[in-house]
């Protein structure tokens, strides 16, 4: 009942997710505009950013370490009777039935400063990195958004080829069948046009079902629930424009994205962050010098000073633990080396991503050249066939087959243009854009 609850609740307020301008005048949502939703309102852009702010609350108690402490006690104690020493025939209270103690100590690292400073900038650079971090996965997100976007739109134009193809079919249909009566065609003909009318039926479930997929994982991405009413999407006409953008080398684009990508970044201050780590506990190794003063008050004991204050040195240094701070230190430098190897791998991912990227890119931009070229030369060759049909010197399956030519010139068309400005996206987030 509860999650039932929770869902329901979602749904009533998802409008109130909305950017101002697309409620406002109650205009489909533009890309744009579900970016913008999506990193305010995505589960795992909400998780860095509380990892960001818990990064930095760290380093701040990493700087509070190495400042002075001061500590207060004050204790009362009611004791089963006083203690009072015998002497002759009086007594001497040492300490009344009830006493109090009040205490206040403060003190400062002196040597410990060494392994705290570095125990602060290994924070600041964790930090950093969760920062870097949160960069990176609001790119990924800003790519998750505007693919969905693509991939939807790219549904909804193949279903309109689809249905294009099925109106097409089904005139061609009627045009058979008083051919047939008139016995000019066979009823073999006929069937040819049916099986043509029903396949591209199946082609419209096809890209329909493709469509309602690719709206609920871009719902899903946005932060919205997948079954959210009443939501219109506007055609990505921006991303569209983009797809035909001059390409960069592959020397330069590799050059962009290790500059500018923050998964570099982030595993460039891990390494320094496990350095510092591993400095700092080498210098824990050495004795903790700290210089103490303090302040005392008491109460109830009348052999004892009322007040009373000290200052001074306090060295200590275990100088056996089975060698726990030893392969402490050891343990740190493995990280840092396994830090190190991360860097290493994580660079050569990003050239794999980037030659992928731009491969891919290339490809989808030759792909629209060729399917445009393909769609004039298919279109002319249906608009001849159907003339020869209709003098006698072509065939209903010559027609059909001119037909299937263009249909799948359309479709191949679209899907090339689509892909095209998905690589675009792809590779905008590849080069650090």
């Amino acid at each position: 009942m509860r999650r039932r609850g929770l869902a329901l609740a979602a749904a009533l307020s998802w409008p109130a997710l909305l950017p101002a301008a697309a409620r406002a005048d109650g205009g489909a949502l533009t890309v744009e505009q579900a970016v913008e939703t999506a990193l305010r309102t995505n589960p795992r852009i909400l998780a860095a950013e509380a990892g960001v702010r818990g990064g930095r609350d760290l380093e701040r108690s990493a700087t509070g370490r190495m400042l002075p402490s001061i500590r207060v006690t004050d204790e009362s104690d009611h004791w089963d009777s006083a203690f009072a020493i015998p002497f002759g025939a009086s007594a001497f209270t040492v300490r009344d039935r009830d006493t109090n103690t009040f205490a206040a100590t403060a003190d400062q690292p002196l040597l410990g400063l060494l392994h705290l400073s570095h125990e602060r900038s290994a924070q600041d650079r964790t930090a950093d990195a969760g920062e870097a971090r949160y960069v990176a996965l609001r790119a990924e997100l800003k790519a998750a958004v505007e693919v969905g976007y693509l991939r939807l739109f790219e549904a909804k134009a193949l279903e309109d080829i689809a249905r294009e193809s099925e109106a097409e079919l089904t005139e061609e249909l009627q045009v058979t069948k008083a051919r047939v009566d008139a016995g000019v065609l066979t009823n073999a003909d006929l069937l040819r046009v049916r099986v043509a009318v029903a396949s591209a039926k199946q082609q419209e479930i096809v890209a329909h079902t493709q469509g309602a997929v690719a709206r609920a994982h871009l719902l899903g991405a946005i932060g919205l629930p997948v079954d959210t009413p009443g939501i219109e999407l506007a055609e990505p006409r921006t991303l569209l424009a983009r797809a035909g953008a001059p390409l960069p080398q592959t020397a330069d684009a590799l050059k962009q994205a290790m500059a500018a990508r923050p998964e570099l970044r982030e595993r460039r201050l891990q390494v320094q962050a496990a350095d510092q780590q591993h400095a700092a506990r080498k210098l824990s190794m050495l004795p903790e010098v700290n210089a103490e003063a303090g302040y005392s008050h008491l109460d109830g004991q009348p052999f004892s000073p009322a007040n009373a204050a000290f200052v001074g040195l306090k060295v200590q240094w275990p100088i056996w633990e089975w060698g726990a701070s030893y392969y402490a230190q050891r343990a740190a430098g493995e990280q840092t080396a396994a830090a190190e190897h991360e860097l290493d791998s994580q660079g050569g991912q990003i050239g794999v991503e980037v030659a992928s990227d731009l491969a891919q890119a290339q490809a989808a931009t030759s792909a629209v050249g060729v399917a445009q070229e393909t769609i004039a030369s298919a279109e002319e060759a249906y608009r001849v066939t159907g003339a020869l049909l209709k003098a006698g010197s072509a065939t209903t399956t010559d027609l059909l087959d001119a037909h299937a030519a263009l249909t799948q010139a359309r479709l191949s068309l679209t899907r090339a243009q689509y892909e095209q400005a998905m690589a675009q996206s792809s590779l905008a987030r590849t080069l650090g854009r």
